[in-house]
């Protein structure tokens, strides 16, 4: 189904159109959102929230870009707000949960996936977006509303950042390096 047909559909509300979308982003929409709240319940309801709201608002959607740049856009944007919502109920109840596990015990994807988590919010999300996703650096500066530049620049940071955490964290993993 074309881009422009398809969208067309959901603004008449054609369930078929909402079916259509969800199969076709469900797997990168739960990723993107996994990697916000790193539990698989929390992020299935959190994508089923933003389809939910993408299709109830589509009427919003101007088509100056791609459905899909609009989709993430969206999602980045709940995302940061339920990190938000779970910074302050955690601030708010006193619930400060930090996994002190060492290296040995959890595996190297957990601890991957753990040190993104770390990462400040302006850094993870376009190297989520770049890597985890597949968008373009051009899609992720036309989401987040910045210059490509300084998505460029995000990245590059990002990657570093990760690079120090792992080299600190894992001192073999320095070792090699040498």
């Amino acid at each position: 189904m074309e881009e422009q047909e398809f969208v067309e559909k959901m603004k008449t509300k054609d369930e078929n159109a909402f079916i259509y979308m969800v199969d076709v982003y469900k797997k990168r929409i739960l990723s993107l959102c996994y990697s916000y709240t790193s539990d698989y319940y929390e992020a299935e309801d959190l994508s089923q929230e933003v389809f939910i709201s993408v299709f109830n608002n589509i009427d919003k959607f101007r088509e100056e870009s791609s459905f899909s740049t609009y989709l993430y856009k969206i999602t980045t944007s709940k995302c940061i707000d339920y990190t938000r919502k779970r910074n302050i109920k955690n601030f708010l109840t006193g619930l400060f949960i930090f996994s002190k596990e060492s290296t040995q015990d959890i595996d190297e994807q957990n601890f991957i996936r753990q040190s993104i988590q770390s990462l400040p919010l302006n850094l993870k999300t376009p190297l989520v977006l770049y890597y985890y996703i597949g968008l373009t650096q051009k899609e992720i500066a036309d989401i987040l509303n910045l210059p490509l530049k300084t998505i460029e620049g995000r990245i590059y940071r990002a990657k570093n950042k990760l690079k120090n955490i792992i080299e600190t964290e894992v001192p073999f993993y320095a070792e090699q390096k040498r």
